[in-house]
């Protein structure tokens, strides 16, 4: 009876519907969720307490069934199922809410958790994969106790607290966060939780409690709101406004007294908190002022209780909000006379004086104030349109609830949304500007004073089960038809209740190597594509392709005086003599870019083939025609040269003088730059400086793994470190300054950023981990990239410590100067990054005998590759699962969004592995997975290099590992090049912009395709 109640109601409650009206296609559909409701991990990691947590604890009586949200819906594990639930509805929009108490363990600014930040890094990385849309709230009620030990929202400090908190939020997700909302129904807050003893922290001061709230939670809005505007706006381009719950009071009856009884009703419940930021005049609202002051004064208060804006602070919130965002339920009808309850004197209720009423033929939901009203959605919003001079509006809530034992069938939580939906359709028709509805809730949750005898879940939880499961309602299927036909069928039922992911939102199933290819993809989607101005190519080295190594008058670099006077050094005594002979085969070499159909090319320059001193009074014209033959080849072709002016072969007579030890090398670069620029630059466009600058600081000067084998364990990489940040800095300057006006180019520096993850959750490990990174690339990458400039803080001041332990007068690592560190910072015009896999980093574990001093010993963390991670003929190279996506992510959001360029990637294979090359495949397929999923989450990634375009001498291990798509035959004089399989897939994806882990190639005959 009551469903069939229902259904003849949703007629009148969709204000007359009209058949297959369709939403727009931009209007964003999603739903809702808030984080003490479905979170959990109440105290995981460094979370601390919030009222919600205290109440509970302490307090467990006030919840209906004593419950409390320690676990609720666990979404702290579960964040990736909850994503599932969104791609399987087909959403475009998730509303969530941010813990304060996560993120500001201290509420105050003073720490902020690398924990909170990271779990909701991966909640927004996780949606903004997958093409969800994030629309965060900044608070959902759950407010540090050690904020409301120090007053809460009744302190007049509240407002700031507030906005160096959402500095902190702005900063760590604004790059991909892009729909704020500042706070979630500020009547719950200040009149619930203050006012009354509804709400967490139930003070029930009931004369002044919502009141002194109401305004410093406006004025706390308004602060986030002009610090986002002002600061973060102009490069985030995104949009901040507040909810505000909007039921709707209407008129008892036709009487003016009625009428003038549910403005003044209204004014009570929202318009406290809307008429500041949306009226012309700001401020509260008129009639409400003059009652509260009059009553006030007859209750003997020797001022208002309602608390004035001075006029600065009015300013301050008018206008103060992007969009305004409506929580709607139900309705209330008002009387000036009649149903008035024994209210509280003085009191909100008091000072309104007046009485609600339901009709008893409106269904009711299991929630006691909720029912379904009649032209509810319509009513409302349109209301608000008129009186606030049409803002956009978003639906932010809006929802039905059920007993917990109700069936999966909720026919009436689906009449409801009908008759919702269709009064949307007719609030859009007409005129209102409203962009958006997120449906309460996505799933079922704590349900704050209730606990957990409502449910309001499209999908229900099954909060006994250890993994809260989730299941979908009939609601959901019925939604999600909704969201992929943008129509309203009443007719609709479901054929199943098998819920799938549609396309759009298809996780793609691969496979260990291919079933381990999916965790490398870091969820790889079907079909995805490269944009089409997104840069394909490979990558070389000079000294390990070109051969050539005295060739007319070149001079000696490092590799060749250490290759010649220590060849045992060598894991098979070879050279780079030969090599592949590219300064004889250059034009085979572009041959081979052709037929793959490379958008670009990246290679680096012989510093001693240019200048065979090392120092510029001397350029080698055979040097200089050389790189013009190679460059003009390219070109002639369509094929961008992506130049790196240092791969690691620095002059010999350089390094005499000290190398990059010297405080002159930034000099003696930057001369060298300058004679590169002159030379090719009206046709080089994309200029890398050096290429990783950990290979050569730590390998070459603090151990003996690459040329010079210095191995100054206690101040090499340091000094080293230092000089190359500021040579890439003045080689940078100088381009900009006097080549790029004219070249048009722009300059970079690659640094090898392979990830080191924490091996636990452990805060110790999350520590080890951020160490480890500031010494494998934070060295290199913080001078240049960050805000602040100079050497990473945590690691400087590691080393400061150990050394003054270690009796040295002064810390062994340099500081900038604050000249240099101006020169330094934001010296780049995109981040190069060299990736290849990943370490688990532990704060305890699996460490090994450093030498004391040295840069291991000094951040004393180990590291762990899992088994099963499969590897390649390189000892540290394994396949590692998200390792491309958690690495850009990371750095995206570490040095405010560059742009980056991946200059480096690949596998390699033992010289006897031949043309089949199939793990190099897998390989590649996960990572080019692995970089839709960094572009699908707004990293500004421009282009990917392979490595390599072919079988090279690589380094320490000589020619006994192979990285090409060609293999080169090093047994020949010709040094024949023939392509593997890999050749062919690579091929294909540079094609086709899409990753086809199906495609075989259909001969193994390699050919020049049109365009090349």
């Amino acid at each position: 009876m009551k469903v069939l109640i229902l259904s003849i109601l949703a007629l009148g409650c969709a204000a007359s519907p009209r058949q297959q009206r369709r939403f727009p296609d931009d209007f964003v559909f999603g739903t809702a969720t808030a984080s003490y409701q479905i979170e959990g991990g109440w105290d995981a990691a460094d979370k601390s307490e919030n009222i919600w947590d205290r109440m509970t604890h302490t307090q467990p009586h006030v919840i209906k069934d004593q419950s409390n949200g320690d676990i609720a819906a666990d979404s702290y594990h579960n964040y990736k199922r909850d994503v599932e639930m969104m791609r399987e509805l087909g959403l475009d929009a998730y509303r969530f809410s941010l813990s304060w108490a996560r993120i500001l363990p201290n509420g105050l600014a003073n720490k902020v958790s690398e924990d909170g930040v990271a779990f909701y890094n991966n909640y927004i990385n996780e949606m903004v994969k997958y093409g969800i849309e994030p629309m965060v709230t900044l608070y959902h009620w759950d407010l540090p106790q050690k904020l409301q030990n120090l007053g809460g929202f009744i302190n007049p400090m509240f407002p700031e607290w507030f906005e160096d908190y959402a500095r902190v939020v702005y900063e760590n997700f604004g790059d991909r966060v892009k729909l704020w909302i500042t706070f979630n129904e500020p009547r719950e807050i200040c009149y619930q939780g203050y006012a009354v003893d509804t709400k967490a922290p139930i003070l029930n001061i009931t004369d002044v409690g919502a009141y002194y709230c109401a305004k410093n939670l406006v004025l706390a809005h308004a602060r986030a709101y002009h610090l986002y505007a002002n600061e973060f706006k102009p490069t985030q381009k995104g949009v901040c406004g507040i909810t505000i719950s909007c039921n709707w009071f209407g008129p008892l009856t036709d009487s003016d007294e009625d009428f003038y009884a549910a403005e003044i009703k209204r004014q009570g419940e929202w318009g406290l908190y809307a008429e500041p930021i949306f009226s012309e005049d700001g401020g509260f609202p008129k009639e409400l002022s003059e009652i509260v002051a009059r009553k006030s004064a007859e209750q003997g208060y020797p001022r208002s209780r309602m608390p004035t804006f001075t006029e600065e602070e009015r300013f301050l919130a008018r206008g103060a909000a992007d969009f305004f965002g409506v929580n709607h339920y139900t309705a209330y009808l008002v009387s000036a006379n009649e149903y008035k309850g024994d209210y509280a004197v003085p009191s909100v209720l008091d000072d309104v004086g007046v009485g609600t009423f339901v009709p008893e033929e409106w269904p009711r939901a299991t929630s006691l104030w909720l029912t379904m009203a009649p032209n509810s959605i319509y009513n409302t919003l349109t209301h608000l349109h008129n009186k606030y001079n049409g803002p956009v509006f978003y639906i932010t809530e809006n929802g039905w609830s059920t007993p917990p034992d109700g069936s999966l069938d909720d026919t009436d939580r689906i009449t409801y949304y009908r008759a919702a939906l269709e009064s949307v359709l007719d609030t859009l028709d007409a005129g209102v500007d409203l962009r958006g509805y997120m449906a309460w809730s996505l799933m079922d949750n704590f349900e704050w004073m209730e606990g957990y005898t409502e449910r309001f879940g499209l999908y229900q939880v099954d909060f006994e089960s250890p993994e809260r499961t989730r299941t979908p309602r009939k609601s959901a299927f019925v939604y999600k038809e909704v969201l992929r036909t943008r129509v309203v069928d009443h007719e609709y039922e479901p054929d199943s209740r098998v819920m799938t992911i549609d396309e759009g939102h298809l996780k793609m199933k691969v496979l260990i190597l291919s079933i381990l290819a999916l965790g490398c993809a870091a969820s790889p989607r079907q079909q995805r594509r490269f944009p089409d101005d997104f840069l394909f190519g490979t990558a070389t080295a000079s000294y390990q392709i070109e051969g050539g190594w005295d060739a007319a008058d070149k001079g000696e670099n490092i590799w060749d005086r250490m290759t010649h006077t220590l060849p045992h050094v060598i894991k098979d005594q070879s050279n780079g003599d030969i090599a592949a002979d590219s300064y004889h085969n250059y034009k085979r070499d572009v041959e081979m870019m052709r037929e793959l159909g490379l958008d670009a090319y990246r290679f680096s320059l012989s510093w001693a083939r240019i200048l065979p001193n090392g120092l510029a009074n001397k350029v080698s014209e055979d040097g200089v025609a050389f790189y013009n033959n190679y460059i003009n080849e390219m070109i002639k072709y369509g094929i961008e040269p992506m130049v790196t002016l240092y791969h690691w072969d620095l002059p010999q007579k350089l390094q005499d003088l000290g190398g990059f030890i010297n405080p002159m090398f930034p000099e003696w670069f930057e001369d060298y730059a300058r004679v590169v620029y002159e030379n090719f630059g009206d046709r080089v466009k994309l200029w890398i400086t050096f290429n990783e600058p950990r290979e050569i600081c730590y390998e070459g000067y603090a151990a003996d793994t690459k040329a010079p084998l210095l191995n100054a364990t206690d101040v090499g990489v340091y000094y080293c470190a230092k000089n190359l940040v500021l040579a890439h800095a003045r080689a940078y300057h100088l381009y900009a300054n006097e080549f790029k006006p004219t070249q048009q180019g722009t300059c970079g520096i690659t640094i090898s950023c392979n990830w080191f993850g924490p091996l636990t959750d452990s805060e110790e490990d999350f520590y080890a981990a951020e160490i480890k990174r500031q010494s494998e690339w934070g060295l290199y990458a913080e001078p240049i990239f960050s805000e602040d400039g100079g050497f990473p803080k945590e690691l400087s001041e590691i080393v400061a410590r150990k050394s003054a332990e270690q009796g040295y007068p002064k810390s062994r690592m340099p500081a900038f100067t604050e000249e240099e560190r101006l020169l330094a910072r934001g010296a780049a015009d995109f981040f190069g990054v060299n990736h290849y896999t990943s370490l688990l980093v532990s704060a305890n574990e699996y460490k090994e005998d450093y030498a004391v001093p040295s840069m291991l010993d000094d951040i004393d963390v180990g590291t762990f590759v899992p088994e099963e991670w499969p590897r390649s003929a390189s000892q540290w190279l394994t396949m590692a699962p998200n390792s491309i996506y958690n690495a850009f992510t990371h750095l995206h959001n570490k040095y405010n969004g560059p742009v980056f360029y991946l200059t480096e990637n690949g596998w390699s294979s033992p010289p006897e592995a031949g043309l089949e090359d199939d793990d190099r495949i897998t390989y590649y397929r996960a990572a080019l997975e692995s970089v839709l999923d960094t572009l699908d989450a707004g990293v500004d990634l421009r282009g990917y290099m392979a490595w390599s375009l072919m079988d090279n001498f690589e380094w320490m291990e000589g020619y006994t590992e192979r990285f090409g798509l060609y293999q080169v035959d090093f047994e020949s004089p010709e040094r024949t090049r023939t392509p593997r399989k890999s050749a062919f897939v690579y091929k294909e994806v540079l094609r086709t912009r899409v990753v086809d882990h199906e495609y075989e190639p259909d001969s193994r005959v390699m050919t020049l395709d049109e365009g090349h």
